[in-house]
């Protein structure tokens, strides 16, 4: 079944002024009900294009196949799809306009069957680098559902929206974070971008992978995360460049639906603008493979502070994040960020209290993207709800006050409260998220005041508190000002 599921989808920015300039986009399907009449299905197409092109229509088809019992795909019909109220959402650069159309409707899927959900428009921009005749070249793409009314199932999709600019010879980040609405098991990874064809479209000519030495530098080849999904790449030359992200879906081990992101890559040779960092991720735990996890209970408040900044002291920095914790229909998170006071810092904070309805052993993704309004950076970090019903009774009978004095001189006092005894870990990182004191403490029943003497700098820091395992009870900020 994983050959009738691939796929890829394509993304270009036309240098033709007779050109749509398309610069990619994505099908979604979530299931809304069944009755006699078929399975009925919610349907979105997402298409991007720079402004320099030519207006899209207003109205787009997406063309439904369904499988037959030999292994071809079938054309069954055409479903119109009309344009959002409000006309394209618009989103300058300094380079390019880029504005996003989406595109809605219902859909009735007639009977439990795999179907193919295709789009495609002519013609890829002439300017990409990494395929051998891009201008000759049609962009589709494609989304596979199997329809299964006693047993529904979205397609997969992604959360994250695409971002196109990046300079050259720069590590760079970005998450499109996988994401399926039903908790199948996903996998993705890199493919082919998609021209024209009658059904299943052929791959484009002559496509090379940006993960060739000939556009990635030794410092950051072009990858997808494994785990994360998050994208790593040091461009290694200016151009307009073509990838494409597959999601695959599985349910108890069987393939049940794919789908595809392309996106094409302006690499810019900007030596001037700095790109925006996140200073002090290293504050945050991390599992044994290096990645930033948190574990947490429901009951539990989770906040991450997070600092960013850019070198280039004009700049406008915003942060943004995505994720499954946003969209759960009890107990969402929430994300704000604010000015520091510190020239162009801002610090935002992700803040959730999950319920036990959210306890699973799959981890939550979590991207937080930091902009200059130019070029964007992604972080991800990985928060399991935990089932340990041990660490959940423990963490019940835990509780931490506010530290005092806030704004401290050379010390704080932080009242802690408990009717257990536990061990416990408290450090300090700093704003570059480097760990400055870590102090293990074997604390009685009852209640505590741990007064912590230090001598800091002045500045912003992080008092974490976790278990002997790694599980984070508490993380507070300590203003230091001497």
């Amino acid at each position: 079944m994983r050959k009738i599921f691939t796929l890829c989808l394509g993304i270009a920015i036309a240098v033709s002024s007779y050109a749509t300039h398309l610069m990619g986009g994505q099908i979604s399907a979530t299931y809304l009900s069944s009755d006699t009449a078929g399975s009925h299905y919610y349907l979105e197409l997402d298409v991007y294009r720079d402004t320099l092109g030519i207006p899209m229509s207003l109205n787009q088809e997406v063309d439904v196949f369904v499988l037959d019992t030999s292994g071809n795909y079938n054309f069954l019909f055409s479903k119109n799809l009309s344009f959002g109220v409000g006309g394209p959402v618009s989103s300058m650069s300094s380079v390019y306009g880029v504005e996003v159309y989406h595109f809605t409707d219902t859909i009735d899927f007639p009977a439990n069957a795999y179907y193919m959900l295709k789009w495609s428009d002519c013609c890829r921009n002439g300017a990409i680098i990494n395929m051998s005749n891009p201008l000759n070249e049609s962009m589709s793409f494609l989304t596979y559902v199997n329809v299964d009314s006693a047993n529904p199932n979205s397609s997969p999709t992604f959360l994250a929206p695409p971002v196109s600019y990046l300079p050259a010879n720069t590590l760079w980040q970005y998450n499109p974070l996988p994401f399926d609405p039903d908790g199948d098991s996903l996998v993705w990874h890199l493919s082919i971008p998609l021209s024209s064809g009658s059904s299943v479209p052929s791959v484009v000519m002559g496509y090379e992978y940006l993960s060739d030495t000939t556009y990635s530098n030794a410092t950051g080849i072009f990858s997808i995360d494994s785990i994360t999904g998050s994208v790593t790449w040091d461009a290694k030359m200016v151009g307009n460049f073509v990838a494409s992200f597959a999601i695959e879906e599985y349910r108890n081990g069987v393939l049940v639906g794919a789908t595809s992101r392309d996106m094409q890559f302006v690499v810019i040779p900007d030596t001037t603008n700095a790109m925006p960092v996140i200073s002090n991720m290293q504050s945050l735990p991390t599992n044994n493979l290096g990645y930033p996890y948190i574990k947490i209970a429901p009951g539990q408040n989770c906040q991450i502070h997070l600092l960013a900044s850019d070198a280039d002291i004009n700049d406008v920095v915003s942060m943004s994040s995505f994720g499954e914790p946003f969209g759960l229909i009890t107990a969402a998170s929430t994300f704000g960020y604010i000015s520091t006071g510190n020239g162009n810092e801002i610090e935002g904070t992700f803040d959730w209290t999950p319920d036990m309805s959210q306890i699973r052993s799959n981890p939550y993704l979590v991207v937080f993207r930091i902009s200059d309004n130019f070029f964007y950076y992604d972080e991800t970090v990985q928060i399991e709800v935990t089932n340990n019903t041990t660490a959940i009774e423990e963490l019940s009978e835990f509780k931490v006050e506010d530290i005092y004095p806030n704004p401290a001189n050379n010390s704080f006092t932080l009242p802690l409260s408990l009717t257990k005894g536990k061990d416990i870990v408290v450090s300090i990182y700093n704003v570059l998220g480097v760990k400055i004191s870590s102090e293990q403490l074997n604390l009685s029943v009852g209640n505590h005041m741990l007064v912590k003497h230090f001598d800091l700098y002045n500045g912003q820091y992080f008092v974490n508190i976790s278990d002997i395992n790694g599980l984070t009870i508490v993380t507070k900020k300590l203003l230091v000002i001497k």
